[in-house]
Formats: C-alpha cells, structure tokens, sequence
C-alpha cells in the first residue's frame, strides 16, 4: 500500500460513468481534483488489484491516468488516479475537419505499435479453448440465445477448432473500445477503464477496437436506430473509415493478423452477449457478428 498523498476522506463532486459495478467518483482535496474508484465486493477485490497493477504497467507505455495512491476501506479496495479533462468520442469525432482524421487514426495506431513491442512470447492456445468453451456455456444460458442458437453453435464450434498457435503474449488494453478513450483538445487520446484479463495480447485490443467501430457497440445508443439522425450518420461514416484504417495499419504491421482477425473479432463480440439484457441488442450484436468476414482462413 502507498503512503497517502491525499485525504483518504476527499470532498465527493459527483459520481462518474463506471461498468464493471465498482463506484467511481471525482473528488476534490483542496484545489486538487482527482478519480477514485472502489471495489464492486470483497470478492472482486483480487481482480481489482490486478486492475491497479496493470494501470501501473501501462502507464509507461500509453496514455492512462496516473495512480496516485491506494488502500483499503473496511473490506474494500480503492485506488485514486489523476483527473484527466477530456472529450468523449461522440463529442469529438463530429467536430473535426476531414483533413484531422489521418491523425486520429495515427493517434489510435501509435498505442498499439506501442503494446506490440512489449512482445513477450506467445499466448497458450489452451487459454483460448477455455475461453470459447466458457462462452459457450454462458451464452447458452442467455434469454436470447434461443433466437440464434444454430448460427451461434456453429461459429463457437468454428472456433473452438481452430489451432489458436502463434498469437502474442504483450502488455494490452483488455477493452479497447472508443467508449474507454479521453480525448484532450489537442486530440491526444488517454486510455481509461482498462480490464485484466489471461488473453493479454495487442492483437485482442487491435480486435476489439476495429469491431466496435465497425459494429458501433460503444454508440449503439446513437447509432442503433431504425432512423438515424445526421450526426448519427456521421458517426457511422467516422467510425468506419477508422475501422478501415486501423485494420489495414495493423495488419500491415502484423502480416499473420490479417488472417487471424476475423476469428479474434467474433471472440471479442461473443464475449459480450453473456451480459446483454435486451432482446434488440442481443440481435444487433448477432447481425455484427455475421458481417464479420469468413473465420475459415485462419486455422
């Protein structure tokens, strides 16, 4: 545990957005604002401080608040982290000229050269056979699933036969979606909301990420509309385009990614519907998953 650097009992602002049920709030000790987040339970405690930890590494690769201090209140872990201002992609992407948006992608780009040159290996095929394995049991147990079993079957049957052999073991995100981005006036991304995990790999954020531009999970609420307004539409023109750019970066970068994309983009979107509790949903994310080009190539 760290020394404390500040009041243990700072003056609470407002509660923040949080999605893995731990209570973030923005606090104030004298002049000086700051982020505090609380364990969801005693029994998320341990990933929590995996998630400390993983911030703490990240920190000297890409942009994510500093960790300031940490502790434990009664049967709790929290840690605090510094304030960053920043724009949400909604707020942002719209705004800018046509001229901008290479920098943006080069601004998404740079983190994950960044990530890949933490390489330290490959990861185990058997991590990814549990994982599929699991998904399939969980989703089985969704509401929805009766609504697409056939198609779900058999793309977690596709996957669960592929080899998983030759993917990189790196320092990573863990969920890398626009919806966990900051951006700063001058269009410097800072990186929030990191997740642990023993998937650790570039090429999972690099999945991740060209998915939910490509699927529009992180603006679904604006996006997934039978109707889309025109800021919605430019928000789908945006985040395709970066999709685009994105993918034809890093698969450049990684030449073995190319083929292996497919499949790392229907795990990172299966992962999700375990979670989903609306009907309408559920099938928006089946309709992403099936635009998701053959998973054939990679074996």
């Amino acid at each position: 545990m760290t020394a404390h650097l500040i009041d243990i009992n700072p003056q609470h602002v407002r509660t923040l957005t949080g999605h893995s049920g731990c209570s973030v709030s923005l606090c104030l000790d004298g002049d000086r604002y700051f982020v505090r987040k609380v364990s969801a339970s005693p029994a998320y405690n341990a990933r929590f401080r995996l998630q400390i930890e993983k911030q703490n590494a990240l920190a000297g690769v890409i942009a994510t608040p500093r960790v300031l201090q940490q502790g434990e209140a009664g049967d709790l872990l929290w840690y605090d982290m510094e304030y960053v201002q920043g724009h949400g992609f909604v707020s942002f992407a719209p705004l800018q000229a046509v001229a901008s948006i290479p920098a943006m992608v080069e601004r998404l780009t740079d983190p994950l050269h960044r990530l890949s040159a933490t390489v330290s290996g490959s990861l185990d095929p058997a991590l990814f056979h549990a994982k599929i394995a699991e998904l399939k049991t969980s989703i089985a147990k969704s509401p929805f699933y009766e609504t697409e079993p056939q198609f779900l079957d058999a793309l977690l049957d596709q996957l669960a036969a592929k080899a998983w052999i030759g993917i990189p073991q790196t320092l990573c995100h863990g969920d890398l979606t626009v919806e966990n981005m900051l951006i700063r006036d001058n269009g410097s991304i800072v990186f929030i909301d990191l997740l642990d995990g023993n998937l650790e790999s570039v090429w999972m954020d690099v999945a991740k990420l060209i998915q939910d531009l490509e699927s529009g999970w992180s603006l679904r609420s604006i996006l997934w509309h039978d109707r889309p307004d025109p800021t919605a539409k430019l928000l789908r023109t945006i985040s395709r385009y970066l999709a685009e750019e994105v993918t034809s970066q890093m698969t450049g970068f990684f030449p073995e990614l190319d083929a292996a994309l497919p499949s790392l983009r229907a795990l990172q979107a299966l992962r999700v519907l375990p979670y989903v509790r609306d009907a309408t949903i559920f099938s928006r994310v089946v309709s992403g998953l099936r635009r998701i080009g053959s998973i054939e190539a990679y074996a």
